[in-house]
């Protein structure tokens, strides 16, 4: 079973996307700031990890520099922020992909697998 981390502070976005994955066989730990998201990253081991970018707490690109000290576990950024600097400073920063909101959850899905395969 694939395991991901979702880390979101919206609290739809974040139920609506664990429901859509558990229903497509995942396991999903949900996490609503950048602070517990590291907390569990750092308890459990997960197979992908799913992040928005403006947390409370830890931001996202703080999160994705920590986690790239030592790990290359596939970071998906969902995100807001959809302006090119953006994009380019956390894909040049250790993200794996940016998706931004609002998204569809099939081309998320397909964008899972896709980091998976690798």
């Amino acid at each position: 079973m694939v395991r991901i981390l979702v880390v979101e502070d919206d609290t739809d976005i974040n139920n609506m996307t664990a429901e859509f994955l558990k229903g497509k066989g995942c396991g999903v730990e949900q996490a609503f700031s950048g602070t517990e998201g590291r907390l569990l990253w750092q308890m459990k081991e997960f197979d992908l990890l799913l992040l928005d970018l403006m947390l409370p707490g830890l931001s996202g690109e703080e999160l994705i520099r920590q986690i790239r000290e030592n790990s290359r576990i596939p970071v998906i950024v969902l995100t807001a922020k959809n302006a090119l600097e953006d994009k380019v400073e956390v894909l040049g920063g250790g993200a794996d992909d940016y998706l931004t909101k609002p998204f569809e959850l099939e081309e998320l899905w397909v964008r899972i697998q896709v980091q998976l395969r690798h």
